[in-house]
């Protein structure tokens, strides 16, 4: 009986054991610049939600928080994560800048960063300061459009709404005007672009800062990375050759703004291989992903742990083009996750609530223990849980999901 109940105390151990190494902590501490009032970490492993893990305050140049890597977004570990840091949370107007206030590349893990320079540091005890205000900007000859974009539209790819007129041309120089409302002329920051996309912004880094009791302000553009000319665009099409046993993949570039809610997945052929199609292109940097997330891009054919450098397509050289994607980063789960798209996932009084199910809904706990197993259409609330990490199965496609 003793040697039973030994090995029992002995198996429960190792089970324990085993549900802590499933959920590994990860330590971020942080030196920032005096003054700060807030700090907040943003990144890929929590979809660079920049208003979700804001830090604990050590002391005024210190801050720290620790996660729990099992909330992480599919496929980020300590080992691919990365992220910034921000002096305030939900703008990024308090993103971190290096000491000359240009842009930084995101951060891979360390266990000790340092915060050089806030692009503006957030104070709780200032209000904001809603305003109307009119940017002029003096722009090289040559240019034939300019667009403003900035704190005041989230910064945002340049379109029609953020286009300037052109209000002067002289021998050396043209003169374009905005006028606009800003929430907040306290944080207001832009930049300028000769052109509707990330493709043509300016030359200098740095973004140009609103005076912020001023109600206008004239700024001096010295050069842009590329001029748009409305007369050389076009459609560029691109057939994708893809390794095997890819299903879907989409395209993102400077083109679409960068952002998820302009990719366009492509459409695959007979062959195998995938078509997409890009309208409104003079030049454009992009890559290929196979979901519709950061963390499936392609790589390269030496190197397939890194993500490949931006391919760029110019109209009209490159007006129909073929590419062949070596390799993905990170393959799609065997089991496929949750889209976000087509179920709403929520807790309400200690239960999970799931929206537009159609066949079938799981919880598990986890150790793999499922808790309930529910065949139905609609929408399902779950029994009352306690808080922690569960997951759900639902019509045969799996999330991590918390319960607090």
């Amino acid at each position: 009986m003793k040697r039973i109940f030994t090995l029992a105390i002995a198996l429960m151990s190792m089970f324990a054991a085993m549900q802590l190494a499933s959920a590994a902590n990860v330590v971020f501490n942080v030196t920032v610049p005096s003054p700060t009032y807030q700090c907040w970490i943003v990144g890929n492993f929590n979809g660079w939600n920049n208003n979700l893990n804001q830090m604990t305050k050590v002391d005024d140049t210190h801050y720290t928080i620790t996660l729990d890597d099992a909330t992480f977004a599919t496929g980020i570990t300590q080992a691919n994560i990365k992220y910034k840091y921000l002096s305030g949370g939900g703008d990024w107007a308090y993103v971190e800048k290096d000491a000359a206030g240009a842009e930084i590349t995101d951060r891979d893990y360390n266990a000790a960063d340092v915060v050089a320079k806030w692009a503006l540091v957030y104070n709780p005890t200032v209000l904001p300061l809603p305003k109307t205000v009119t940017v002029n900007a003096l722009v090289p000859v040559g240019t034939i459009q300019c667009y403003i974009v900035g704190t005041f539209n989230n910064w945002t790819i340049p379109t029609d709404s953020t286009k300037m007129t052109k209000v002067e041309e002289t021998l050396d120089y043209i003169q374009f005007t905005a006028t606009f409302f800003t929430t907040d002329a306290n944080k207001l920051q832009y930049k300028f672009c000769a052109g509707p996309a990330w493709d043509y912004e300016q030359t200098v880094s740095t973004n140009y800062v609103y005076p912020a009791a001023e109600s206008s302000v004239t700024e001096i553009v010295t050069g842009f990375k590329k001029v748009y000319d409305p007369s050389k665009v076009g459609t560029v099409t691109i057939t994708a050759t893809v390794p095997a046993g890819t299903n879907r993949v989409w395209i993102q570039g400077s083109a679409l703004g960068w952002n998820w809610a302009n990719a366009i997945e492509a459409t695959k052929n007979t062959d195998g291989t995938f078509t997409v199609a890009v309208p409104n292109v003079m030049s454009m940097e992009y890559r290929m992903y196979n979901q519709a997330d950061w963390n499936h891009p392609e790589v390269g054919e030496a190197d397939p742990t890194t993500e490949l450098a931006n391919r760029v397509a110019n109209y009209p050289a490159d007006a129909a083009t073929s590419i062949t994607v070596w390799g993905w980063k990170a393959q799609p789960d065997a089991v496929p996750q949750i889209d976000a798209d087509k179920y709403t996932i929520y807790s309400n009084n200690h239960s999970l609530v799931v929206e537009g199910v159609t066949s079938q809904v799981e919880v598990i706990d986890i150790s793999g223990r499922i808790l309930q197993n529910v065949k139905m259409m609609g929408k399902f609330t779950s029994e009352k849980l306690n808080a922690g990490l569960y997951i759900l199965r639902v019509d045969g496609a799996t999330r991590k999901v918390s319960l607090r």
